[in-house]
């Protein structure tokens, strides 16, 4: 008989890509009866084998922290599955409940929360410290609740698993189901590429300062700034004259400007949890042959030292990373070699279908536990 598991989130969009497209289809690809509940206003339907519950779209983040939350757990509650997994960490306090009632829980910690916090622009600055203090301690005491914990990054599980022992990595790994030939990569065109949110914490005024120091070069920008404030500010950086700026496309879109692009660039600041390497972008940039200009900082310097997949610099000095760009630019030879060492290592081990195998693993033996 299939086993019932009930993901949720209050937060998330339906096609999440690491929720849905990953988690919810492949395991329901693998004989369970999937159950998504979100909150995004669309209603209810059946995709990938999953079945998709909606509880409406709250407005602003009071209502969806009190009424969304509550509407979301009261769903849950009603499909009685046996396992329930969730996204969000306005959830805990409904991972909890579902303890108290005997329910197998799965808390998905997409962040270092506590940690993000700090960056978070809607916080009162003078307070940061203060609610990242006072999460951190609720979410420890949550933690050990808990049945097992899923983290999306190596360097997230020193976090977590001295709190909660069943701690796993399931990385946000790329599905590989695109058709590209890196024979067709054009390695001496000059266009560095960018896609995703763009944030100042995310290096958005990195990037665009340093194409001040460049020439013919040019970035392309493929996603929303997370403020009005910050996209006025990178029109008028220095360097904006050589950003080709998309605003947020359709994946099938980025995917094209992946396949045409020569460098990818990631140039984080050295703030909150940016010092984790294993991106969902980072893993694009090397499955389409994009040599990486990356941080030299955290994660990414073992990264790059174990798959060779690009040049770790300085991100906060826009002239190194103009040197460095004119360098792999000057070596298209150079380029390749490092796209190629990149997408080698997509394909072997950094896909889903290795994290698949993770996840699975890790639902087999929430039944092997004895609570």
């Amino acid at each position: 008989m299939m086993k019932r598991v009930c993901h949720l989130t209050s937060v998330h969009g339906r096609y999440d890509n690491r929720i849905f497209f990953k988690e919810c289809s492949s395991l329901a690809k693998n004989n369970w009866d999937v159950h998504l509940v979100v909150a995004d206003g669309k209603g209810d339907e059946k995709k990938n084998g999953v079945h998709i519950w909606d509880v409406g779209n709250g407005v602003g983040r009071f209502e969806r922290f009190f009424k969304t939350t509550a509407a979301v757990y009261k769903k849950g509650m009603e499909l009685d599955a046996e396992v329930y997994h969730f996204h969000d960490p306005e959830l805990i306090p409904k991972g909890l409940k579902l303890k108290k009632r005997k329910k197998k829980v799965i808390y998905d910690i997409h962040e270092v929360y506590r940690l993000q916090i700090k960056i978070r622009p809607w916080i009162n600055p003078l307070l940061k410290s203060i609610v990242a203090f006072l999460f951190g301690k609720y979410e420890d005491y949550a933690i050990r609740k808990f049945d097992g914990l899923l983290v999306p990054q190596k360097g997230m599980i020193k976090h977590f698993d001295h709190l909660n022992g069943n701690t796993k990595y399931v990385a946000n790994s790329m599905i590989i189901d695109d058709e590209f030939d890196l024979e067709d990569k054009d390695y001496s065109n000059k266009i560095c590429f960018h896609p995703g949110s763009l944030s100042k914490p995310r290096g958005v005024l990195n990037m665009v300062e340093c194409f001040k120091y460049l020439d013919d070069e040019k970035l392309v920008l493929a996603g929303p700034f997370v403020t009005e404030t910050l996209f006025d500010k990178a029109k008028n950086t220095e360097g904006w004259d050589r950003v080709d700026y998309k605003g947020k496309l359709p994946f099938e879109e980025v995917k094209e400007l992946h396949k045409e692009a020569s460098i990818g660039l990631i140039l984080f600041e050295d703030v909150a949890q940016c010092y984790f390497a294993y991106t969902v972008k980072l893993f694009e940039f090397m499955y389409f042959g994009e040599p990486v200009i990356m941080p030299n900082f955290g994660d990414w310097v073992e990264f790059n030292a174990t798959y060779k997949c690009g040049i770790n610099v300085n991100t906060n000095n826009p002239l190194e990373v103009a040197e460095k760009i004119k360098y792999l630019n000057a070596n298209p030879d150079i380029k390749k070699e490092l796209g190629t060492n990149g997408r080698k290592a997509v394909l072997k081990e950094l896909n889903w279908n290795v994290d698949e195998e993770r996840l699975l693993n890790f639902y087999d033996s929430l039944f092997a536990i004895n609570n």
